[in-house]
């Protein structure tokens, strides 16, 4: 029995130890896995369509795929690069060993989704693993406030962070509201569509966003650019980020004032946009000599997909196209993976290569190049496939293009991760 004991302790402190040596790049690089893993969902997804696969089933696929992409691949990746933000850890640095614990956490619940929802769909086990995820999160949340409180900064980035920060605990509403639905056997379509769109809401256009704009106003403090009006800006997304929630709903019927309000919301938020754009074009010399080439396009796609984004935001407050936007699926699908690939995921790697912690090389510039051919392949695809289905005038084939774009994005990815093997490359 003794010897029992110190040999579970051998191979705790033996576990304790290797966690304890993983560094920032490596922690990175792991999300880079995990977004293949989400790549080869989205593969499988688009080839049940085409063959026969009767032991998959295909809406817990969907449900494994679009959990694991969100706690998994994003939220795995931004809470590495906050954390590193908040300490000015560099690649080949470590993270507090608290927030080791807190990443290693988060994945294990990320895995369990994965396998249960890719099992059972919505079951015990797919709804422990969902509530774990939102039990890190909660924890995560409260230690990044607590730590940007004692580092005595006041940047604008811990600003960004801390609405990001908001906005991630504030999604989980409707995680809850709609488990709350589910077992009181309430069946109202429109109660569960409006809870999972709070969730959707809150996470891209809260948490994904807020975080990405902290990193890039690190990034800005780093190297010397200047942002007009930046707390304007900040504050301008900040408070009409809960308005626009609005936006997912607005085939409810509203009152007239609140229906201004959120007309008002959008205006505000393409003005801040604009001037926000308008500041980094007068500073595109500055950036010129800090980025890299593949960084730099990078960035301008991620910047031009951002454009598209909230200009699409902005349709539904048009009358005959608000029930469209909402109620046809190929447009929200689009719509969602406009904001997921094109702007989160472009931007998590853009920001990687500035930081180091993707090493440039031909493959990896290459397998970059064939990731973003598949986003920008699945992205008309989608959308010609919503416009076709309310013109009524059906595109042929789309179905295997469709699968042809998840195996480019499941190329690039395999290729960009294949092209980091190498420590020294």
């Amino acid at each position: 029995m003794h010897r029992k004991r110190q040999s579970i302790r051998s191979g705790r402190r033996g576990l304790m130890a290797a966690l304890g040596r993983i560094t920032v790049r490596q922690w990175l690089l792991l999300a880079l896995f995990n977004l293949l893993l989400v790549a080869a969902l989205g593969l499988l997804m688009r080839l049940k369509v085409l063959l026969p696969m009767p032991a998959i089933n295909q809406k817990f696929l969907l449900h494994a795929h679009s959990h694991f992409a969100f706690a998994g691949w994003v939220s795995h990746a931004l809470m590495v690069l906050v954390v590193a933000m908040i300490f000015n850890r560099q690649q080949h640095e470590k993270l507090p060993w608290r927030y080791q614990l807190t990443v290693v956490a988060n994945l294990l619940a990320s895995y369990g989704m994965l396998i249960s929802f890719f099992l059972q769909g919505y079951g015990l086990y797919s709804i422990v693993a969902s509530t774990a995820t939102v039990a890190v999160s909660y924890v995560f949340a409260v230690m990044c406030w607590r730590d940007m409180a004692i580092s005595g900064r006041h940047s604008l980035a811990f600003s960004w962070l801390r609405a990001a920060l908001l906005f991630l605990v504030l999604s989980s509403v409707g995680t809850f509201y709609l488990a709350h639905l589910m077992t009181s056997n309430n069946i109202d379509s429109r109660l569960q569509l409006a809870s999972v769109y709070f969730y959707l809401h809150f996470q891209y256009n809260g948490w994904f966003f807020f975080a990405c704009m902290a990193l890039v106003q690190h990034w800005f403090n780093r190297i010397g650019v200047s942002v007009n009006h930046p707390k304007t800006i900040f504050w301008l997304f900040a408070l009409t980020c809960p308005i626009n929630y609005l936006l997912s709903v607005l085939w409810w019927d509203m009152p007239a004032w609140l229906y201004v309000g959120v007309v008002v919301a959008v205006v505000a938020q393409s003005i801040a946009w604009a001037q926000w754009l308008r500041s980094c074009v007068v500073n595109r010399l500055v950036f010129g000599h800090s980025l890299t080439a593949v960084a730099k396009w990078l960035l301008i796609g991620v910047a031009t997909a951002a454009t598209i984004k909230f200009v699409l935001q902005g349709l539904p407050v048009i009358p005959s196209l608000s029930q469209l936007s909402y109620s046809f699926r190929p447009i929200v699908i689009g719509y969602l993976h406009l904001v997921l690939l094109a702007v989160i995921s472009l931007f998590i790697i853009a920001y990687n290569y500035i930081g180091g912690l993707l090493h440039i090389n031909r493959l990896a510039v290459a397998s970059t190049a064939i990731f973003v051919a598949g986003v920008i392949w699945n992205e008309l695809l989608l959308m010609a496939q919503g416009i076709s289905g309310l013109a009524r005038t059906p595109i042929h084939h789309v179905p295997l293009l469709l699968a042809v774009a998840a195996g480019t994005l499941f190329i690039g990815v395999m290729g960009l991760l294949w092209s980091q093997r190498h420590k020294g490359s």
